[in-house]
């Protein structure tokens, strides 16, 4: 196949020669009957045309324009291939397409949408109307559910389909930024999860940000009392390999994670700090278990933000010091 793009431009020089007795007709005929053997073809039939197009008069430059034509209409190059490849000028003047400036013009808008356009969002610091609506509406629905009292699965599905609906809205409504929305979610959320910890997981479930792929074996409590056995023996006598199953499972938001973990991070920095004013994040430690349990988050996405912090927040977990 190296020697065949050379023989390929010679043969086009011989097809738009002055005299030629091959038509562009059969010469695109012979090409197709060579595809099935070399799948390089159109792209190097594309190549050879730009080359030889400079320097032909203007009789050789409308039999190459045929052969072009054939190439595209036959299937042998498809039309996107050769819009790609060959010079607008050329496909202009091979009735290809309509106007090479019309083709330039959107060549541009597509590339500065998908390069630089960039999406701008309502962030927090530039105006709060969209995620004060947000937190409203949140608190709203936890407020009508009842405290500590039991509630059938399909309200808490009813309701919390309500709730999604609603930030949805809200983030369409006012261009919300999905992460920011995410991260507020959590901390309403870990603010009511005693009271409404049924409520709260099946809605980050049920929402945009839940993972594809759950970061969870089969739970504890629906294996029979040998597995249970076997598992309590395997953490027992090899926490190390326990550990490392943990850290190693697919699945998982690596962005909630990712938020979780800056949260925990900011408060073991203010201890740091000697900050002491502020309430201890019991409440985010416990949603952070809890997702990691239902895996909705994987240990190994956030051990790397915690694990040197759990002495420092275990030591804040308690009342306010003095």
């Amino acid at each position: 196949m190296s020697d065949f793009l050379p023989l390929l431009s010679t043969a086009v020089d011989q097809v738009v020669a002055p005299g030629s007795l091959v038509a562009p007709e059969l010469f695109v005929s012979a090409l197709g009957e060579i595809l099935p053997y070399n799948r390089s073809l159109p792209t190097q039939i594309l190549d050879v045309i730009n080359q030889c197009w400079v320097d032909q008069s203007t009789d050789a430059r409308g039999l190459l324009g045929a052969i072009l034509q054939g190439l595209v209409y036959t299937n042998i190059v498809p039309l996107d291939l050769a819009i790609e490849l060959v010079d607008r000028n050329i496909l202009q003047d091979s009735s290809i397409i309509s106007s090479s400036q019309i083709l330039a013009t959107r060549i541009a808008r597509i590339k500065t949408g998908l390069l630089y356009k960039q999406q701008k969002f309502n962030l927090l610091r530039e105006e709060n109307e969209g995620y004060a609506k947000l937190s409203h509406e949140f608190n709203v629905a936890l407020s009508e559910l009842p405290k500590g009292a039991f509630m059938d699965a399909a309200d808490i599905t009813a309701k919390s389909n309500d709730l999604l609906t609603v930030v949805n809205a809200l983030i369409g409504y006012f261009e919300l930024d999905p992460n920011r929305v995410l991260d507020n979610v959590l901390d309403i959320c870990s603010q009511n999860l005693l009271s409404h910890a049924r409520f709260i997981l099946l809605f980050l479930h049920c929402s945009p940000w839940a993972p594809k792929t759950l970061a969870v074996t089969q739970p504890f409590n629906s294996v029979d009392q040998h597995e249970r056995r076997r598992r309590l023996d395997f953490i027992q006598k090899d926490f190390s390999g326990y550990f490392t199953t943990e850290m190693k499972k697919e699945g998982g938001s690596a962005l909630a994670a990712q938020l979780l973990g800056f949260k925990l991070r900011h408060f073991a920095s203010a201890v740091d700090r000697h900050e002491r004013s502020y309430t201890a994040p019991e409440s985010l430690i416990f949603l952070t278990a809890l997702l990691i349990k239902s895996g909705f988050i994987k240990l190994g996405d956030i051990y790397p933000y915690v694990f040197s912090l759990w002495g420092k927040l275990e030591s804040n977990c308690t009342v306010k010091s003095s």
